[in-house]
């Protein structure tokens, strides 16, 4: 069987003021369905730009990313963007909430532009809201909802599609350890159930016995980490 997930040697690099920096060379890896894999390393090492390129945000500087065995390093960005829209889940650090739109638009808005009518389209937040515990802050703001809220309501945008691979920048990272616990019990079950793979970036906030496998990016390079 493939993996859901297949990165070859996969390389990232920016050119700043005439000079090339080398962020990672040569990364490989794959997952499959029902697996969580760990990417630790230090601040700056550059887990989140790793997650950049599995997502499509970002372009590599070389190699190949194949998801569901296509490859998807050479798709257009409007492919790209369909990809996510369809099949890939993103959890952000900072959440990424629309400011002047309440919990359930912000959920709905991975919805749009995908040929569903409205009335489905708030049908599915408002389920998700609530199945995240958040059915009496449907009309508020980010800035009327607590953190743990916030990142439920990101963690609802993220899951609203029900995707196969669900991609997390440090999501424990800034909240306290029972709301870190509890927002790792929504997550796990869509792994476990072999729904989705998950792969969660963190330098050490995550708690790494949920892991399936473990692996470290140090100096441009991932290396399996032991557990």
């Amino acid at each position: 069987m493939e993996p859901l997930l297949r990165v070859e040697k996969l390389s990232k690099s920016y050119h700043t003021r005439g000079h090339e920096v080398k962020v990672f060379t040569d990364v490989s890896f794959a997952v499959n369905a029902g697996e969580l894999l760990l990417i630790t390393g230090r601040s700056g090492v550059g887990k989140s730009t790793l997650l950049g390129l599995l997502s499509g945000l970002d372009r590599a500087s070389g190699g190949s990313i194949f998801f569901q065995e296509k490859e998807v390093t050479g798709l257009s960005l409007a492919e790209l963007a369909e990809l996510r829209a369809s099949s890939i889940g993103m959890i952000f650090q900072n959440f990424n909430l629309i400011p002047g739109w309440n919990a359930r638009e912000n959920v709905e808005a991975v919805l749009m532009h995908r040929g569903i009518s409205a009335t489905e389209r708030q049908k599915r937040a408002v389920e998700i809201l609530r199945e995240l515990g958040l059915a009496d802050r449907l009309e508020n703001l980010p800035a009327e909802l607590s953190v743990g809220q916030q990142q439920r309501v990101a963690i609802a945008r993220t899951l609203v599609n029900d995707p196969v691979l669900i991609l997390a920048d440090e999501p424990t990272g800034d909240v306290d350890p029972e709301t870190a616990a509890e927002i790792v019990e929504l997550l796990l079950p869509r792994v476990k159930s072999g729904r989705a793979a998950m792969i969660v970036a963190s330098h050490g906030l995550f708690d790494s016995s949920l892991a399936t496998r473990i692996v470290c990016l140090k100096d441009g390079s991932l290396s399996e980490a032991a557990q």
